[in-house]
């Protein structure tokens, strides 16, 4: 099949054009062309910005598009307007940050979602983010009606992964040091490996399969998850259970509130990416590996969206 990828050189997006070359399909990357210009040199690369040059998409026609660099409505809008009678399918990249913040446990995608309150032109904060990625959902199923497909993951994991915040927690239950940590032992989080997660997405661009889908594996507790690096990375590392909500030095800020008023942010309900096809390996798989890649590479930690 023709795949178009916006964006495509970076952890999920690379996983993605990794496992859609290797299913010989033919692949088209649409970036700015300034993060790894080399990578993947039997696709073909179209330069140009979601913010004003669409015009190397002028011409051309895919069976499915994927979007993983859409973050405003307009974004998403232009590109899906432009592509929508030259692509069979609009697959974007969404986040479970469009559900409101709750207790309730295992919501669907049927679930309301953040309105958008101040507008379209809304800068990317970390709290517009998950209001203006509904409202992308929204503008991509408007301009490619039916036939487009939203992906809501958990905690994004997995080698590659320079996000920081599990990649952190998991080098340092691989140590020997206290370990501390803001998180109640019990609460609840739900992950997805990167890995499984391109897998997903390339399935649903190319069966197609519409429609919105939570793509995580079964919640875990954070005691449990800080066991399992510490497993899968040979450590010793004991965890320092704090009341300190300021700590941050291993990404705490998927840490929810005490008080357990937001767990349900991280108790979704994957049942309907399961029927669809999503299978997730092991935690302690994507663990150790994580770790494995982590050690070897040394990579600097930079901060998501």
């Amino acid at each position: 099949m023709r795949l178009l990828v916006l964006g495509g050189t970076q952890f999920l997006g690379r996983y993605l054009v990794e496992q859609a070359l290797s299913a010989g399909h033919h692949v088209t990357l649409f970036n700015r062309g300034r993060t790894a210009p080399d990578l993947f040199p039997e696709a073909h690369r179209l330069v140009g910005d979601r913010d004003g040059d669409l015009t190397a998409l002028a011409t051309g026609s895919w069976d499915a598009v994927f979007d993983f660099s859409g973050f405003v409505p307009a974004q998403v809008t232009a590109t899906a307007e432009l592509l929508t009678g030259r692509v069979r399918h609009y697959v974007f990249m969404s986040s479970i940050a469009v559900y409101p913040r709750a207790a309730r446990a295992g919501r669907t995608e049927d679930a309301e979602t953040r309105p958008l309150v101040s507008g379209p032109d809304t800068a990317v904060t970390a709290d517009t983010y998950g209001p203006l990625k509904a409202a992308c959902e929204r503008a991509a199923e408007a301009a490619c009606p039916g036939r487009t497909t939203a992906i809501r993951a958990g905690l994004v994991i997995g080698p590659g992964d320079r996000f920081g915040a599990f990649t952190s927690w998991a080098l340092a239950m691989s140590g020997t040091a206290p370990v501390p940590c803001a998180a109640r032992p019990a609460q609840p989080l739900q992950t997805t490996d990167v890995r499984d997660l391109a897998a997903f997405l390339l399935r649903a661009g190319t069966l197609p399969a519409p429609g919105v889908f939570n793509v995580m594996a079964p919640p875990t507790t954070f005691a449990d998850l800080l066991a399992t690096c510490r497993e899968a990375g040979g450590g010793s590392a004991t965890v320092r259970w704090t009341d300190d909500e300021n700590i941050d030095e291993y990404g705490a800020f998927i840490v929810q509130p005490r008080d357990g008023s937001e767990d349900g942010a991280f108790l979704l309900s994957a049942e309907r990416a399961v029927a669809a096809g999503y299978r997730a390996r092991p935690l302690l798989e994507t663990a150790r590996d994580t770790i494995d890649w982590a050690r070897r590479t040394r990579p600097q930690f930079i901060h998501p969206h």
